[in-house]
């Protein structure tokens, strides 16, 4: 089945979403290509395993239709039936034009796909992560946008062979953009996530799992109470709502660990949870419990590395 990967760059490389389809594909034994969208002059994509082609826009903006024109031109040219494309506010915006100009609907929060009899079968999640349910679909072109960690991403080796294309922005005009600085270590990619709950009391706490986090060299991310809260942006949030994140070590600071929550971190390989109340629904995930006061709990384990 011939099959196109709608990539993402991140700092020169293939994002980590990418390259968790790009592993999914090749296990599959799909026939496909890479496609990815930018500004720059000369990303560093990926691996010359595959075919790549970039498009490159004149500026960098959300004018996405004329990069979607450009796209369904290559699926109709090429006779593409499978899109694959990671579940990013990006990806989301292109597929909703293609899914326009092939007249098929997108199928979203897929956490996994398999080929059967030449149809495509997605399974997608439910009720918080509670169930899923599977999908044939039916249409000449299968959209699919994946969620976020549903993969474990390939390691492949970096260069710079591709072909690139460019397109100029439609007359659209763009007022603002906004781009909210980053620093630290990310929550798609660290592999420690430190992540705080209403258990943290008061916003100036959540200095405490700042500390940890830097003797960790951990990301913060945090529930949606306490975002909803303004304690931190919306970017950091870990949940059905928020981000899906499977590190290595995951340790929840103060959270009880409703449904919403688990679904966005319940895949992570550790779980260290530190709450007050052993009844709480965290402790049914974690590897390791800790029933004490979050505020007291954090400063000795600041003490002891």
């Amino acid at each position: 089945m011939k099959t196109l990967i709608l990539g993402e760059v991140i700092d020169n490389k293939l994002s980590s979403g990418t390259l968790e389809i790009i592993n999914k594909a090749s296990g599959l034994g799909l026939d496909f290509k890479v496609v990815t969208v930018g500004s720059v002059e000369s990303p560093v994509l990926g691996s010359s395993t595959f075919q790549q082609t970039y498009i490159k826009r004149s500026a960098e903006s959300l004018q996405f239709n004329n990069v979607a024109d450009k796209l369904s031109q290559i699926i109709q040219e090429e006779n593409i039936s499978l899109v694959l494309a990671p579940s990013t506010y990006q990806s989301r915006d292109l597929v909703s034009f293609l899914s326009v100009d092939l007249s098929s609907s997108p199928v979203s929060n897929v956490i996994d796909f398999d080929i059967q009899d030449s149809a495509v079968i997605t399974t997608n999640s439910i009720n918080g992560g509670e169930s899923i349910y599977k999908t044939k679909i039916t249409s000449s072109h299968s959209l699919l946008l994946i969620r976020p960690k549903s993969f474990d991403p390939i390691d492949i080796e970096l260069n710079s062979e591709y072909e690139t294309i460019e397109v100029e922005n439609s007359s659209i005009e763009i007022f603002d953009v906004f781009k909210e600085e980053k620093s630290g270590p990310q929550l798609e990619d660290s592999k420690i996530v430190i992540s705080a709950g209403r258990g943290m009391v008061e916003k100036e706490n959540l200095s405490l799992v700042e500390d940890l986090a830097n003797k960790l060299n951990a990301a913060i991310g945090g529930t949606r109470a306490i975002v909803d809260a303004g304690w931190m942006p919306y970017s950091q949030q870990v949940g059905q709502t928020g981000k899906t994140v499977k590190p290595d070590v995951y340790i929840a600071c103060g959270i009880s660990g409703a449904t919403q929550h688990q679904v966005g971190m319940k895949d992570s390989k550790f779980i260290i949870a530190i709450n007050k109340d052993e009844e709480a629904p965290i402790f049914q995930l974690a590897d390791l419990g800790i029933v004490g006061d979050t505020l007291s709990v954090i400063p000795k384990i600041n003490e002891n590395i």
